[in-house]
């Protein structure tokens, strides 16, 4: 009997999923707390169901069954007596979202809380449903658990819930109890609180009337001088993954080192592996740090060159740096600290920091490349003919930025200057930190993916004003690519390239996809490695004195070892190396070496790299080679085009999302079917294909577990 069972539900779930896309069953939340303008963050946390049945209090009890109620189509759509149309949600327990807001520092009266899924849909809800709910609502619950089972085999889960006293969350409770615009009426017109209760929740965001955090800047003054803001300060710390100091009482400081700041300033070159002018360092200049009050320590170029050892720090334990010491003496928002300080060497309150070095020469600030080679400065790119219009983008991390308007010049306008651009080129920006991008001809006229999901019409500019005002370096300025529209498009920020200095044409170039595939799968394409090298640039010289630029195949290992959540995907997990993996580096012909996680772990000399000599690899090497000081030359794979660690794989993860659902059971069947493209990692029984025998495996596999 429940050989059939599973067998209709097979088809059942074959014959909905084939024509609906499923959501994506949720284990954890994020909860962010915003600032009143919606978009700083404020406090951000993820916690995992188990943690929330572990440390929070459990609403229901296992045997209450709970009701919303649909739309009522004949007679009194609000229906007070509640007999119409109920919608069951199961018997089920979870988290009071009033205690998970609490994790994030809680919502204040006016304040607005956003329930999201895993796939956009969103609800609003006042401060009132969350914290002081009339009883015909009940607590507003987040439902891990249904009927004996827990996400993600519980397959609507995570799910919103209203616990009414009488169990029934009707449209007349929600008339009551809801503000207008919080209400949900189906198609618009008619009553429903079963719109209310979202599935798949992801997040958790709240919508506070805080004002911004105060921020603060660091001034740099040397040959040339910067206004570093705190959040650019953050980034820097981000993207060399935070340099550390332990002091006697294991209290850990992170941040900078100081000889990376003081390459921002040296000389005309801010950014970039070449930043730092080691001849003037070596020749020797004061450094002078001061504090807020005016006190100040001078140090010596020769001794700060190139030593990760005198750290500029911004965060006390992962936090920012407390306003004062413990004896009252102030300290936010900067300290030096380090193993070869003395303590009162390590001056904290730091507001400036000064290089005793002469004016850099102006140089030019932007170079053309084409037929012919010119430059501008700033003042006559600024002269040129116009273009207005609103962007924004997309960070890493999922962050909007933006939209904001942007002036600035038609990058196919500064190409013409040069000979133009045509569809069999390619353009090459390059920043002055020496990040770089290459963009197709289609993308260079504006063709490029926005936010959801449509193409154009765009207009790429080189843009010099953000709303009317100066472009700053913190903002990536004074020049910056921005993609712009009559509807103000969200696209793509690895195409938004900073401190653009010099523009190339090219021959064209070939897009490629990088396959990763472990605990998840990631499928990047080339525009994203290039982005990705341009944070994290690695190089190496070979010995026939070639060098070979890429990212260390370990950042890329990082992005599919786990299924975690993280606020940036190239994280790496060390425990799950620790316990131990294989990473099979395979190139497009099939031809693949693999090394273990020992070797693999945080090993920048292991890098996959996309150019030879600053250009990109010739057919022979394209699109990716393995390459690194203590490979064979066996091991250098060239032609890359998939990384893959098996032993992290889920079997049956068709959907490689990290957990076995009957999603997955879906998915191979229609694999079965011909109607999506196979994939071997839904080949239950081995035989090299993937069938409806596969299929029923995986969703007996998740029946079972769920019993």
């Amino acid at each position: 009997m429940k050989k059939y069972t599973i067998v209709t539900m097979l088809l059942c779930i074959a014959v909905i999923g084939s024509a609906v896309p499923a959501l994506a069953t949720t284990t954890e939340v994020n909860i962010t707390k915003y600032a009143s303008d919606e978009t700083t963050i404020l406090t951000k946390t993820t916690v995992s169901c188990q943690w929330m049945e572990t440390n929070l209090t459990v609403q229901g009890d296992g045997a209450t069954e709970y009701f919303h109620q649909g739309p009522i189509f004949d007679g009194d759509p609000w229906d007070p007596a509640e007999t119409l149309n109920l919608k069951s949600k199961g018997i089920v327990k979870g988290t009071d979202v009033k205690d998970l807001c609490e994790l994030a520092g809680g919502m204040s009266p006016g304040d607005e809380i956003g329930i999201v899924a895993s796939d956009g849909f969103n609800k609003r809800f006042g401060y009132e449903n969350v914290y002081d709910p009339k009883s015909s609502q009940g607590s507003m619950v987040l439902c891990w658990y249904n009927e004996g089972t827990y996400v993600p085999d519980y397959e609507n889960g995570m799910q919103l819930v209203f616990f009414a006293d009488d169990h029934i969350f009707g449209n007349w409770d929600m008339h009551e109890c809801m503000a207008p615009e919080h209400r949900y009426n189906y198609s618009g017109v008619s009553p429903s609180s079963n719109g209310l209760s979202v599935r798949d929740i992801s997040d958790i965001a709240i919508y506070s009337n805080e004002t911004a955090e105060t921020t603060w800047s660091l001034e740099l003054v040397g040959a040339i001088n910067e206004t570093m803001s705190k959040a650019t300060f953050e980034e820097g710390v981000a993207c060399h993954d935070g340099f550390s100091y332990t002091d006697s009482e294991g209290m850990i400081w992170t941040g900078i080192p100081l000889w990376y700041l003081m390459g921002r300033v040296d000389d005309a070159t801010t950014h970039g592996s070449g930043s730092f002018n080691d001849m003037l360092a070596v020749d020797g200049y004061d450094v002078i740090l001061t504090a807020c009050d005016g006190y100040s320590k001078t140090f010596s170029s020769a001794d700060l060159a190139g030593n990760d050892s005198y750290i500029v720090a911004c965060y006390l334990n992962g936090s920012d740096l407390p306003e004062l010491t413990d004896s009252g003496k102030p300290l936010a928002p900067l300290k030096l600290v380090g193993s070869c300080l003395s303590s009162g060497q390590m001056i904290g309150n730091i507001a400036k920091i000064v290089l005793d070095v002469g004016t850099a020469p102006v140089e030019a600030d932007l170079t053309l490349i084409g037929d012919e080679t010119k430059t501008y400065a700033l003042d006559e790119i600024q002269v040129m003919p116009s273009y207005t219009a609103g962007g924004g983008f997309e960070k890493s991390t999922g962050a909007i930025v933006g939209p904001f308007n942007y002036t600035g010049v038609n990058i196919t306008y500064l190409a013409d200057l040069v000979g133009g651009i045509t569809p069999s080129n390619s353009m090459k920006i390059t920043a002055s930190d020496g990040y770089s991008m290459t963009y197709t001809y289609e993308q260079a006229i504006g063709d490029i993916a926005t936010y959801e999901g449509t193409t154009g019409p765009m207009t790429m500019v080189i843009a010099y004003e953000e709303d009317g005002n100066p472009i700053l370096s913190d903002c990536g300025g004074p020049l910056r690519i921005a993609f712009v529209g009559s509807d103000s498009p969200i696209t793509d920020g690895h195409f938004w390239c900073k401190y653009i200095n010099k523009i190339e044409i090219l021959g064209g170039v070939d897009d490629w996809n990088l396959t990763l595939t472990g605990a998840i799968q990631e499928i990047p394409d080339r525009s994203t490695i290039e982005s990705c090298v341009g944070c994290h640039r690695t190089s190496w010289t070979d010995g026939s004195s070639q060098e070979w630029s890429g990212i260390p195949l370990w950042l890329l290992v990082g992005v599919v070892d786990d299924s975690m959540n993280e606020t940036a995907k190239h994280y790496f997990n060390d425990t799950v190396a620790e316990i131990g993996y294989n990473v099979t580096v395979a190139a497009g012909d099939g031809y693949n070496k693999t090394f273990n996680s020992t070797i693999v772990t945080r090993n920048d000399e292991l890098i996959l790299a996309n150019e030879l000599n600053g250009t990109a690899l010739t057919q022979e090497y394209s699109p990716l080679k393995l390459v690194g000081p203590d490979l064979a030359k066996s091991e250098m794979v060239g032609g890359v085009a998939e990384i893959r660690i098996p032993e992290l794989i889920v079997r049956g993860d068709a959907n490689h999302d990290g957990i076995l659902t009957t999603v997955d059971a879906v998915l191979a069947l229609r694999m079965a079917v011909g109607s999506v493209e196979t994939d071997l990692v839904a080949d239950m029984n081995g035989d090299g294909q993937v069938t409806s025998v596969d299929a029923l495996v995986i969703l007996q596999t998740v029946y079972m577990r769920s019993s």
